[in-house]
């Protein structure tokens, strides 16, 4: 079993708590289970929230570092397919 410092817990429950990464991606990640995210996530955030409990402000957050993950996903395929293609017209 791989021992984690408590920054890097703290980081993996970061993702997941700020839902940037579920815990499903973390555990294809990292081979971290689940329910051990789930623990780190207790452990430094506390008792966890339910979604009725956000506010918008936390709601609003949640949209952005989403709709953030998902233009640094777009931009590094753009790079990968600029890479290829700037490949082949030499």
């Amino acid at each position: 079993m791989a021992k984690y410092d408590d920054d890097f817990k703290r980081q993996i429950a970061e993702l997941v708590h700020n839902k940037i990464k579920t815990k499903s991606e973390i555990y294809r990640e990292y081979k971290i289970a689940p329910s051990t995210v789930v623990g780190w996530e207790k452990k430094f955030f506390g008792k966890l929230k339910n979604k009725e409990n956000l506010t918008e402000q936390d709601i609003e957050i949640i949209r952005l570092k989403k709709l953030l993950k998902e233009k640094e996903e777009e931009v590094e395929i753009l790079k990968k397919a600029t890479a290829i293609f700037s490949r082949n017209i030499k």
